[in-house]
């Protein structure tokens, strides 16, 4: 510590001599002879760890507001001690955040939280508005000790894509699916593969390969994971190949599993089971060929206000909005109101009642009369057969659109993920075509399927 210790506040130097006599001392009895010491001996310094780490980070901040700190920029003063960048930074965020919010600083404090808690609402705290940031903090403060980080990360990440719904499709999502690639190089007897995929497509890919590889799983003759999926890559193509039987896993098919919710407002939340929350394009695409399953539910509420307090039903349900915004006419709810709804939904404790399953993909019937009216993928110039094409919703099923032959058209699984970007538009021939200018050019379906199919312009799709 040197000459800093003396310069200390009184307070500091006491917490220091307390934690630096217990740092030296001899370690405590271990065992069942110290019945519960050693866990709460862990436990109470964990929270001073956490307290410890709230002081550094509340003096810090007031050392660089006050233009006492020589390097007093995201951290500069810790990364010069030796801390990592990114620690530094984090704690110079978190620190910042916990000075303008008491109930934050409060359960930092007394060793409730960490900056672990912390750091998801520091990170985002610049994308809200500071009636929106109190509304989010609001609905935390009664879960601190009972949510872990991901826990509060996915809250936050989950309220600012409610509040600021992205571009529908975002440009980062278009760029994903534009820049998709497998590429292999033979390397005397071995084959390279590497591959990009967008995140959803991703996904679907990892669930296959895993299910495949947990099933080469063996104590007698253990085989690193990386080999077991490589292994698996293999059987699934030949799989595949052979017959397209996949085993199931846990008792499923293997699939990519989307969770749908809504909250009190109706706010939908569509989530992987990788916590990956479906942009507006993606879900489209995600319920236009999937089976569904409804799950009935009771919820023991637990924190935010209930269906009949103020905030929440003063306000009808707004509805799906298929392009992710939503009206700002003054009857619509708050971003208070959403936020109340969001964390009702994402923090209730779920029971299920009962389980059943309904059919929402075309029925046999319906692809073979789809098969005779289609002959294959409609965009004009694929040759993909109709076996081989997935059933699309020209209404989209999460807009009202009905599973009927009328609805649907063939699509093959390219230019499935092509009109669910906006990147094609398919009309029926009894509707008229929107504007060129929107629109692109028209050209007859493929097989003399009854639509007109439109290219929409780089220009449209890309903003």
């Amino acid at each position: 510590m040197g000459p800093w210790l003396a310069l200390a506040s009184p307070e500091v130097r006491a917490a220091w001599a307390g934690v630096h006599a217990a740092a030296v001392a001899e370690p405590p009895l271990m065992g069942l002879a110290a019945g519960e010491r050693p866990a709460a001996d862990v436990e109470v310094l964990a929270a001073t760890v956490a307290a410890a780490e709230y002081t550094l980070a509340a003096r810090m901040h007031a050392a660089a507001s006050a233009g006492c700190l020589p390097l007093p920029d995201r951290g500069g003063t810790l990364a010069a001690r030796g801390w990592s960048v990114a620690q530094a930074r984090r704690l110079a965020r978190c620190g910042a955040l916990a000075a303008g919010n008491p109930g934050v600083a409060a359960a930092w404090a007394a060793g409730t939280i960490s900056a672990e808690h912390v750091d998801p609402v520091a990170r985002a705290a610049d994308r809200f508005t500071i009636e929106e940031l109190a509304a989010v903090l609001e609905h935390l403060t009664p879960m601190w000790g009972a949510l872990a980080p991901p826990a509060v990360t996915r809250f936050v990440a989950a309220a600012d894509r409610l509040l600021h719904p992205p571009d529908d499709p975002t440009r980062d999502e278009v760029d994903a699916y534009e820049s998709r690639s497998v590429a292999f190089s033979v390397l005397g007897d071995r084959i390279l593969l590497s591959a990009e995929l967008p995140r959803v497509e991703g996904e679907l890919v990892m669930a296959a390969i895993e299910a495949l590889a947990e099933q080469r799983r063996s104590t007698i003759d253990p085989v690193p994971a990386g080999a077991r999926r490589a292994d698996a890559l293999v059987e699934l193509t030949q799989a595949a190949a052979a017959s397209g039987a996949l085993p199931t896993r846990g008792g499923l098919p293997v699939a990519l599993t989307v969770t749908l919710e809504h909250t009190r407002l109706d706010d939908p939340i569509w989530t992987t089971s990788r916590g990956h929350q479906l942009t507006q394009a993606e879900s489209r695409w995600a319920g236009c060929d999937a089976d569904v399953t409804p799950v009935l539910l009771e919820t023991a509420h637990r924190c935010g206000p209930g269906p009949d307090e103020p905030g929440l039903a003063d306000h009808p349900p707004a509805g799906w909005q298929s392009r992710g915004a939503r009206p700002t006419t003054a009857g619509s709810p708050s971003a208070a109101a959403r936020i109340a709804a969001l964390a009702a939904t994402l923090f209730d404790r779920r029971i299920p009642l009962a389980v059943g399953r309904t059919q929402r993909t075309a029925t046999p019937a319906q692809r073979r009369a789809l098969a005779a009216r289609d002959r294959g993928c409609v965009i004009p110039g694929c040759a993909v057969p109709a076996e081989a094409c997935q059933a699309h919703h020209l209404t989209d099923w999460a807009d009202g659109g009905r599973t009927d032959v009328e609805g649907l058209a063939l699509l093959c699984w390219t230019h499935h993920r092509q009109v669910d970007l906006r990147m094609w538009t398919i009309h029926p021939l009894r509707s008229p075509l929107p504007e060129p200018r929107r629109a692109g050019r028209g050209w007859p379906a493929n097989h003399g399927a009854p639509f007109t199919i439109a290219r929409t312009p780089r220009s449209v799709w890309r903003t």
